[in-house]
């Protein structure tokens, strides 16, 4: 045989051998169920899980990046809140529909939270500054909600993020004003 003739045989033996690959996929395929569809379908998915992973690890990346320069607020009447002081005594703060965060589903509200006195004159004062929706004031030291009157504490703001329905009534976003009223006492 020339040499010629042994590399077409081997030519033709690869190309017969690429064939039956081709097809030996195709049949593996079809005999597993699996479409072209279907596989596309699950491509699709991958991506989509993919650039929700992303967006959740820049979400946590951004989550980070804030809550190290604030001072973590943690009282044992507030285990249902994400709370965190500025460095000027504001706080901010997250507040959840379960006292267990590990069990939380939703968040309820974001909060602000002014420091101040326990009276009615301060929670004017506060409300003139920033707007209505103080209703909430807490004691710090306390931890307690109100407080002895003409003491520290903090004047809260609760904004409702999402419609859902709380003890006091249905609400939509947007400023809390029935928010766990604490009547504050008149301190000349």
């Amino acid at each position: 045989m020339n040499l010629m003739r042994i590399k077409r045989l081997l030519t033709q033996k690869r190309i017969m051998l690429g064939i039956i690959g081709i097809v030996a996929g195709a049949l593996l395929l079809t005999s597993c169920g699996v479409s072209q569809e279907t596989v596309d379908t699950k491509d699709r998915e991958i991506a989509s899980l993919r650039a929700q992973l992303a967006s959740s690890q820049q979400d946590a990346k951004y989550w980070t990046q804030l809550s190290t320069i604030f001072m973590p607020v943690e009282l044992r009447s507030m285990t249902d809140h994400k709370a965190f002081m500025t460095p000027g005594g504001l706080i901010v703060a997250l507040h959840f529909d379960d006292m267990d965060l590990s069990k939380a589903q939703n968040l309820n509200w974001m909060a602000i939270g002014v420091p101040g006195k326990y009276s009615r004159q301060d929670q004017e004062r506060i409300e003139t500054l920033y707007g209505k929706g103080f209703t909430h004031f807490h004691d710090l030291m306390a931890d307690t909600h109100g407080g002895k009157a003409g003491g520290d504490g903090v004047w809260f703001m609760h904004v409702a993020v999402r419609g859902f329905a709380a003890p006091w009534g249905s609400l939509k976003p947007g400023v809390d004003e029935k928010f766990m009223p604490t009547p504050a006492p008149d301190v000349p």
